[in-house]
C-alpha cells in the first residue's frame, strides 16, 4: 500500500507560485504553499507504507532541498514531518492535496513575494550537505545563541582551525567588512575578532559553569543581548564566506523539462548545456 507523505515547512519568503511541481535526488514531490499567517507549507510526495528506509529517504531528500533553498534565498526554513494518509497505487502527485495541516514553525516576517526555485546550490558532498543544514537550522532559530552556535559550527566542518581562519580572512586578506560601530560593541579588547568569537561566544553559550575572568551569558541582561545580537550578525558573514570559499558552494543544479509533458528535474550546468532543457519555472 502506498502512502502520500506530508512534510511541513516554513518558507519566510515567498515563492512566485503557489504549486510547484520537481524531482530533487531521484525523489519526485509537490510543493504547496498555503497561508503562512495560519499554516505551514507541505511538500508531498509517494512513498511505501511499510518502508522505513523509503519514507527517510524522502524526509532526507526533502531536507537537503530545504537547506538549498533557505542557501539560494538566505531565508528562514524549518520543517518537520507532517504525518500521511493511505492512497491506491494508481494515485498520482497530480492528484494530491494538503490534508495535514500543521501550525508555523518561525514567526511571520512579512508577505515578500516572487522568489524562485528554479536555479538551487548543487550539493556536492557532506561537507557542503551539513554546512547548509547548519546554515538552515542558524537562519530559523529564534534565539541568537543557537544561531551563533550554529554558524561557528560551520567553520569547524573542514576541521581546520576556525579562528585561525576568522583572524586570517578578516586581518590578512581583508574578505569580510564589518561596520566599525558593531565592531565597538564586542569590547575586542586587545584579541582579535577569532578569539573573541571562540571564548566570549562559543565557550559562553556552551558552558554555563565557567572559569573565573571568563565571560558567562547573561540571559536577562539588555547589553549582553545586544551584544550576542551583533556577534551573531558578524558571524554569519564569516559562516557565508566559509560555505562559499572553503566549501566551494559554486556549481548550481537548474529545474528544467526537456518536454511539455515531462516531470520537472534539477539537472547539472553540464547537463543543461548538452540538451534542449528549458527552465521548468521561468
Amino acid at each position: 500500500m502506498r502512502m502520500l507523505m506530508h512534510i511541513a515547512f516554513d518558507n519566510s519568503l515567498r515563492l512566485k507560485n503557489k504549486i510547484y511541481y520537481f524531482e530533487y535526488k531521484s525523489v519526485r514531490f509537490k510543493l504547496i504553499q498555503n497561508n503562512p499567517r495560519k499554516w505551514s507549507d507541505v511538500l508531498l510526495t509517494i512513498v511505501s507504507i511499510d518502508d522505513k528506509k523509503e519514507k527517510q529517504k524522502a524526509y532526507s531528500t526533502a531536507g537537503e532541498f530545504l537547506s538549498a533553498l533557505s542557501w539560494k534565498n538566505s531565508s528562514s526554513v524549518a520543517f518537520m514531518i507532517a504525518g500521511g494518509l493511505g492512497i491506491p497505487d494508481n494515485y498520482t502527485l497530480q492528484q494530491s492535496k494538503c490534508s495535514s495541516f500543521v501550525f508555523p514553525q518561525i514567526p511571520f516576517e512579512g508577505n515578500v513575494t516572487g522568489h524562485n526555485l528554479s536555479i538551487l546550490p548543487d550539493i556536492g558532498n557532506e561537507l557542503q550537505r551539513k554546512a547548509l543544514i547548519l546554515f538552515r537550522e542558524a537562519r530559523s532559530s529564534n534565539k541568537v545563541w543557537l544561531s551563533f552556535l550554529f554558524y561557528w559550527q560551520i567553520m569547524e566542518i573542514g576541521g581546520g582551525n576556525p579562528i585561525q581562519w576568522v583572524n586570517n580572512t578578516y586581518y590578512k586578506k581583508r574578505k569580510i567588512y564589518i561596520n566599525q560601530e558593531d565592531l565597538r560593541q564586542l569590547s575586542l579588547g586587545s584579541r582579535k575578532i577569532g578569539e573573541y568569537f571562540q571564548d566570549d561566544c562559543r565557550h559562553a553559550i556552551a558552558h554555563i559553569r565557567r572559569h573565573k575572568g571568563k565571560t558567562s551569558l547573561l540571559f536577562d541582561v539588555g547589553d549582553d543581548n545586544l551584544r550576542m545580537i551583533v556577534s551573531t550578525r558578524i558571524v554569519k558573514k564569516f559562516a557565508e564566506h566559509y560555505i562559499s570559499n572553503m566549501l566551494g558552494m559554486k556549481n548550481k543544479l537548474y529545474l528544467v523539462r526537456n518536454r511539455r509533458t515531462d516531470y520537472p528535474t534539477y539537472v547539472k550546468t553540464e547537463e543543461l548545456r548538452s540538451k534542449r532543457y528549458v527552465l521548468a519555472y521561468p
